[in-house]
């Protein structure tokens, strides 16, 4: 009887809402994602010896603008 009110639990618990999730946190990583993408574009097209630097200097640059 306690393992059927156990089971019975778990799987209430799994269809709960959790509603504490934050629903711009995906949006950041999105962004963020979008950033790096297109900060290693820019790097790709720079000449060899500064790629990283391409790429520093474009992430720090979106860093500092507001989105």
């Amino acid at each position: 009887m306690k393992v059927l009110l156990f089971v019975i639990a778990v799987l209430l618990a799994g269809c709960a809402n959790p509603g504490l999730s934050d629903p711009n946190a995906r949006k950041s990583t999105s962004s963020d994602n979008r950033d790096v993408s297109d900060c290693e574009r820019e790097a790709a097209l720079a000449s060899a010896g500064s790629k990283a630097q391409a790429f520093d200097n474009c992430m720090r640059a979106r860093k500092q603008t507001p989105k």
